[in-house]
């Protein structure tokens, strides 16, 4: 999900603190400057990623071990079985708190986003 914002306007170091402010039930760990990843288990993430004009908030497997897993499965097992299985045990539950989270930036930062 990318949420528009005016150029510059967020700080990352403020968006990283009322993240863990707000969802202090979920683990958050930097990956690489302006780069945060938000971790419900191991098999429910969500990534945060601050840019000069936007932030893109997306649902995903929070350990690069889960990511390379998925893609190993995928060239392992072919294209269509892993994608049954993702959508049907992890899609919702990634979106879900995808949403939860734009949902917050977007009314904590409200002065920031640039409505569509």
């Amino acid at each position: 999900m990318n949420i528009k914002i005016s150029p510059d306007s967020i700080d990352y170091n403020i968006l990283k603190q009322k993240l863990e402010e707000k969802f202090s039930n979920y683990k958050l760990k930097e990956r690489s400057k302006n780069f945060l990843v938000l971790r419900k288990n191991n098999t429910c993430g969500t990534n945060v990623l601050l840019k000069k004009k936007k932030v893109i908030v997306a649902g995903n497997f929070p350990t690069t071990g889960g990511q390379i897993i998925f893609m190993l499965s995928i060239l392992i097992l072919g294209f269509i079985i892993p994608l049954i299985i993702y959508f049907v045990a992890f899609h919702g539950k990634m979106k879900k708190m995808e949403k939860e989270i734009a949902v917050f930036i977007k009314e904590e930062f409200k002065d920031s986003v640039i409505s569509k």
